[in-house]
C-alpha cells in the first residue's frame, strides 16, 4: 500500500472524486426507484411478472434496494470529511465497495442479487428486443450482444476494483499522515518534573570545585 499518488492526483483527491460520482449516481438511482414505485406501479410490477414474485417479495426487494443505496450514499458523504476527521471516515466507503464488488459477481448467477438500479444480462436483452421490436434475436445478434455485454461487464468490474484499490490506499495514506502528526506533537511536548525550591537548595552539584583556603 505504499505510494500516495494515482494517475495524476493524490489518492485522497481521487477517492473524494469517486465518492462524489458514486453519491450522485446513488441519489439518481434512489429517486428513480421512488418515482417508479409511486408514479408507475404497473411498469415496476412488470419486472416481476415472469418470476411470479409475491407482493411481500416485491416489498422486500424494494426495501433492500433503497437501504443499500442509502448506506452507499452515507459512506460516500463520510469520505468528503476524511481530510479533517481522519482515515476512519474512509473505511465505510471501502467496506461498501467490497459489498458492491461481491454483488456484481453474484449478479452473474441471479439478477435479483445485483446492485439496485443496475441491469443484468436478462434485462439488457429484453431492452434490446424492445428496441428492435422483435420477440427473438437470431444467433448472430445474440452472439454480438453477449460479446458486448461481457466486455462492458468486465470493464465495470475492473473499474470497481480500481476504485477499491485507490480508496484503500487513501485509508492507509491518511492513517500514516495522522500517525506522523501524532509523533511530531509527542516529540515537541516533553514533560519534565522539576524539583521544588527546597529540594534544589539541598542538592549539591557534582561538579562543584573544592573550597579555596588561603595559606
Amino acid at each position: 500500500m505504499s505510494g500516495t499518488r494515482t494517475l495524476c492526483c493524490h489518492v485522497t483527491t481521487a477517492t473524494i472524486s469517486f465518492a462524489v460520482l458514486y453519491l450522485t449516481g446513488n441519489v439518481l438511482k434512489l429517486v428513480g426507484i421512488i418515482l417508479m414505485v409511486s408514479l408507475d406501479k404497473e411498469a415496476f410490477s412488470a419486472l416481476y411478472h415472469e418470476s411470479k414474485a409475491t407482493k411481500g417479495q416485491r416489498v422486500f426487494d424494494i426495501s433492500t434496494d433503497i437501504l443499500m443505496l442509502v448506506l452507499m450514499s452515507i459512506s460516500a458523504v463520510l469520505v468528503l470529511f476524511s481530510k479533517r476527521k481522519g482515515p476512519m471516515f474512509v473505511l465505510p466507503f471501502v467496506l461498501m465497495m467490497f459489498v458492491e464488488l461481491s454483488l456484481s459477481f453474484l449478479s452473474l448467477f441471479a439478477g435479483a442479487l445485483g446492485l439496485p438500479g443496475t441491469h443484468n444480462y436478462r434485462d439488457m436483452l429484453q431492452a434490446v428486443k424492445s428496441q428492435k421490436k422483435v420477440d427473438r434475436l437470431n444467433e448472430e445478434e445474440i452472439g454480438q450482444f453477449t460479446m458486448w455485454y461481457s466486455v462492458l461487464f468486465m470493464l465495470e468490474i475492473l473499474l470497481k476494483v480500481y476504485v477499491l484499490h485507490v480508496s484503500m490506499k487513501c485509508f492507509y495514506a491518511l492513517k500514516a499522515e495522522r500517525m506522523a502528526v501524532v509523533n511530531v506533537n509527542t516529540g515537541k511536548t516533553v514533560a519534565v518534573k522539576l524539583p521544588s525550591y527546597d529540594e534544589a537548595l539541598k542538592m549539591k552539584p557534582k561538579d562543584t570545585p573544592p573550597s579555596y583556603h588561603e595559606v
